[in-house]
């Protein structure tokens, strides 16, 4: 019972800010440290630290210092599989600043992400896996690979972040996870819903429509409709909120819970994430997320 989480991994700066900072009026930083970043890395990170045998490949790391730092705090986690995470010299690990105001919200300075390098996705990387984990925070190709690979050997795919009914990835995904948030700011015009459902149309695919800490709407592939109220907490971050639904959801998927019962699993993992700064330097046991998803409705 594998997953493989495939996609953006990098070295982020985290820091607290009492404001973010405009035109000749500086902010104030409270707290500052690193941890790893990217999508694929967070979501890896915290299924590992719950017991679930993880692989995690994507972007690849440097020979420098970021670099060292990356490959050391994943070393930390026995039930984390990176062999598949290339280390070349002379090249700058990606990095990420996240920028915290109070609230938990954040804003992104995305260091050299134009010089990115990345492992195409193989067959022993897809080996013995149970269920493939993708982010869209990157180029598509790649990731249309690994969904392609995966289909080919019945591997189910859990992806986050697809709005466009005919984009290419779209046939080859079993799960789909989309932002209300996203759709507001980006298709002004849709009802995240009404594209939810016309994405489901067009890809056979279950579709998970989350709204930061609203009601979570479920339309799936066969029929069911449902909702899900996640847990009533004061954030303190919200960065990678997201990616910590996904590992909660993949690991009530891999479990064979019902639809509704994984994303309640989702749920709870990504509002427990919120009450720590950083994505990945506190990480939360299993029985935490348990705790918080015996309070749920």
């Amino acid at each position: 019972m594998t997953i493989l989480s495939y996609g953006e991994i990098d070295l982020d700066i985290y820091v607290a800010l009492d404001r973010l900072p405009t035109m000749e009026r500086s902010a104030r930083c409270a707290e500052d440290f690193e941890n790893i970043g990217g999508a694929a890395a967070n979501s890896a990170m915290w299924l590992a630290n719950w017991g679930i045998p993880t692989r995690l490949a994507g972007h690849d790391l440097g020979d420098d210092r970021p670099g060292e730092a990356v490959r050391e705090l994943l070393a930390e986690l026995p039930q984390l599989d990176t062999r598949f995470i290339a280390n070349h010299a002379g090249y700058r690990t990606p990095r990420c600043q996240c920028l915290v105001t109070p609230d938990g919200e954040r804003s992104f300075i995305t260091h050299w992400p134009q010089e990115v390098l990345m492992t195409p996705p193989s067959p022993d990387m897809l080996a013995g896996v149970s269920l493939l984990n993708l982010d869209m925070s990157g180029p598509t190709p790649l990731r249309l690979n690994a969904a392609q690979m995966a289909a080919e050997r019945d591997i189910p795919v859990l992806i986050n972040d697809i709005y466009q009914p005919e984009h290419p990835l779209l046939p080859y995904i079993d799960v789909l996870v989309i932002s209300a948030a996203i759709v507001r700011s980006k298709f002004a015009e849709m009802d995240a819903i009404d594209l939810a459902a016309e994405l489901l149309r067009h890809g056979g695919c279950d579709v998970i429509v989350t709204d930061a800490g609203a009601e979570i709407n479920i339309l799936s592939r066969g029929g069911l409709r449902d909702t899900v109220k996640p847990p009533t907490l004061n954030p303190v971050d919200t960065t990678g909120a997201g990616d910590i639904f996904k590992s909660g959801l993949a690991y009530g998927l891999l479990q064979s819970l019902p639809l509704t019962q994984a994303v309640k699993w989702g749920a709870a993992a990504g509002s427990l994430m919120c009450q720590y700064a950083g994505t990945t330097k506190t990480l939360a046991p299993l029985s935490a997320v348990q705790s918080l998803l015996a309070t749920m409705d």
